[in-house]
């Protein structure tokens, strides 16, 4: 929006900092939100397109963002329990190598 015409004229510089400020802050939002669509367009890009290209040999195929992008910072509480599925991954990952590791060793490899 910013500051009306006739204000501007009336006020000192000092007061009009608050305006500026949000002026900066929208436009920061601004370009956040160009920046996350640009992530959502690259997503879609490298699903379809990349894809689409038989002569460029890639490791893995790309695919689409399975989830959106977080914005909000988590809570305590969502941070407690990403620790304890990233944890309970962790220690799945582990104890299937441990397990593959003792067939290994039961069959004499």
């Amino acid at each position: 929006m910013g500051v009306p015409y006739d204000l501007f004229w009336h006020l000192n510089p000092q007061k009009l900092l608050p305006f500026a400020k949000v002026y900066r802050r929208k436009k920061q939002q601004q370009s956040d939100e160009m920046w996350l669509m640009g992530q959502y367009v690259a997503s879609a890009l490298d699903a379809t397109v990349c894809n689409a290209m038989p002569f460029i040999k890639r490791k893995r195929k790309g695919k689409y963002l399975e989830k959106p992008i977080r914005v909000i910072p988590m809570t305590d509480e969502e941070k407690k329990i990403e620790e304890e599925k990233a944890l309970n991954q962790f220690l799945s990952f582990f104890n299937g190598m441990d397990s593959e590791a003792n067939n290994k060793r039961s069959k004499g490899e």
